[in-house]
């Protein structure tokens, strides 16, 4: 069987287009500079975070699967944190470094569950010695699609290819994944 037709961003339905469209501002805002604009997208890419969340971290994987081609290990991810920290630190105050660890493992598939989180309501049983003492707590939504944004500006610099073929083949591995999981 062919694999499904690459969807384009001007066939994406009208809250995916609002996806890509804030993650292209976001981007551009990174990379200006531009505190006040960055802020603005990533509040509307926030208005839909577990869409925004996948979009995000698949567009991530893309572009560390061509940055490096032979894989990925410690020394390489030190390298894009710090070289994606340094860059937003001027206007990006906040940067954090844990949150792009967090972004980065989640892109890979490897980022472990975090405990539930009190503060957001989530429930949790009480145990003598619990394991999750030890877990930082989850970052916030905000901050992983901040992070998320500042690490996209960073690798598309590197890459040195526009956004929009990596915001396709986002949307078009979401829509495969989403066809499969119906039954």
């Amino acid at each position: 069987m062919a694999p499904a037709p690459r969807l384009t961003l001007g066939e994406l339905p009208p809250a995916a287009r609002a996806i890509a469209s804030a993650t292209t501002d976001a981007i551009a805002a990174a990379r200006a500079g531009d505190t006040a604009a960055f802020d603005d997208a990533c509040s509307l890419l926030i208005a839909d975070p577990e869409h925004a969340r996948v979009i995000l971290g698949d567009t991530v994987r893309l572009l560390l699967e061509e940055v490096l081609p032979d894989g990925v290990d410690g020394d390489d991810l030190r390298e894009i944190i710090g070289r994606s920290a340094r860059s937003a630190a001027p206007w990006f105050p906040s940067v954090d470094p844990g949150v792009m660890v967090v972004v980065l493992s989640g892109a890979l598939g490897i980022h472990p569950d975090t405990p539930p989180d009190p503060g957001a309501g989530e429930e949790r049983q009480l145990e003598l010695d619990d394991p999750w003492d030890a877990v930082p707590p989850r970052p916030s939504a905000a901050a992983v699609t901040q992070h998320a944004v500042v690490l996209l500006a960073d690798l598309l610099s590197v890459r040195g290819r526009p956004l929009r073929g990596y915001l396709e083949a986002a949307f078009t591995e979401m829509a495969r994944r989403e066809t499969v999981e119906q039954p």
